[in-house]
């Protein structure tokens, strides 16, 4: 019998990527089979298809940000037909970070389109006890978001309450508005964005976020919360000089092997304490809950989704006229 196959996105090699024709996945043990919707690429999956994903692993298909409709799932067989979305990590539970209950830092945890195949794909597997049926007042696109929204409520936890404090965001994409609108919703007593691009201060703005121009702004009032979303290590230093002293810095964006020339004694003289974040494994309870809610908006965000085929177009140089995020969808279901 002749193996089915299916359309995927394989990335072979730095700058080395295809649409092709791969066997169909097959659920193991606990397993779901999950006929992707929708699929958004954000900031690493752009790195990864240029060649620049420093820790990329080869071949992979990508697509760890995604909407889907649940095919096969025995051990959960009332999902079978549901729109879903899910957790990709799952932790292994038995590494010294795990027994830390940090499972955040797993030594050896399995994530959907980095240490297996990911949703840019017709189908794609995922363990069952990972997946959320999709409320039905978001669609397939906003669904996506609920990643990037995972590891900005995580980015909200590691830093001091924010309630009635003063927080400012360097970057309006799309996790920094997502922290700002977080920020709005944990009673912060103002929330600043800095954000050069006009089309990103648009919706900022369109989202109810103050924005700024550049992080001179701030000279006259700095914020006691910052939270760093660029992912370029340049704005590291300039983001310490523009915290109030005292204060506490966030670094949620990620800059890859990217070096930057750094004062220590600026965190020292100042007093700053600094918080790194990976991932946002264990939110999307929170996240399901803070946009059915209302409390925060994903739609503003999104590019008009695009078919699979049109993937390329990522790659366009659009400057600040790029979406925040681009979404493709699959012709499988």
């Amino acid at each position: 019998m002749t193996e089915p196959l299916m359309q995927a996105l394989v990335v072979r090699g730095p700058q080395e990527h295809a649409l092709e024709q791969v066997p169909r996945p097959v659920p193991a043990a606990g397993e779901a089979l999950v006929a992707t919707t929708h699929v958004a690429v954000c900031g690493t999956d752009i790195r990864l298809l240029r060649g620049t994903l420093h820790d990329a692993e080869y071949p992979v298909i990508p697509g760890h940000e995604w909407t889907g409709r649940v095919v096969e799932a025995p051990s959960r067989p009332e999902l079978v037909g549901a729109r879903v979305v899910g957790d990709g990590i799952t932790p292994c539970g038995a590494c010294a970070r795990c027994a830390e209950q940090k499972p955040n830092l797993c030594e050896d945890l399995d994530e959907v389109a980095f240490t297996r195949p990911g949703a840019f794909a017709d189908f794609f597997c995922i363990p069952a006890a990972n997946l959320r049926v999709l409320p039905e007042e978001l669609s397939g696109a906003e669904g996506c978001l609920l990643e990037p929204l995972c590891v900005a409520l995580h980015a909200v936890e590691r830093a001091p309450a924010l309630e009635g404090r003063a927080v400012g965001v360097i970057g309006g994409g799309t996790i920094g508005l997502l922290v700002g609108q977080l920020a709005v919703v944990e009673g912060a007593k103002s929330v600043r964005v800095v954000e050069p691009g006009q089309p990103r201060r648009a919706v900022a703005a369109e989202l109810g976020l103050s924005t700024d121009t550049a992080l001179r702004d701030w000279d006259e009032d700095q914020p006691e919360i910052v939270f760093d979303a660029t992912g370029v290590a340049d704005v590291f230093p300039q983001g310490l000089r523009a915290t109030r002293p005292g204060g506490s810095y966030v670094l949620v964006g990620y800059s890859g092997e990217d070096a930057t020339n750094y004062e220590p004694s600026t965190a020292m003289l100042r007093e700053l304490s600094v918080h790194g974040v990976l991932s946002g494994y264990g939110q999307l309870d929170r996240a399901l809950e803070v946009v059915t809610s209302g409390a925060v908006r994903l739609g503003p965000l999104l590019s008009e989704p695009l078919p699979f085929q049109e993937y390329g177009s990522v790659l366009d140089d659009r400057g600040e006229n790029a979406p925040l995020r681009s979404v493709f969808t699959s012709g499988a279901e």
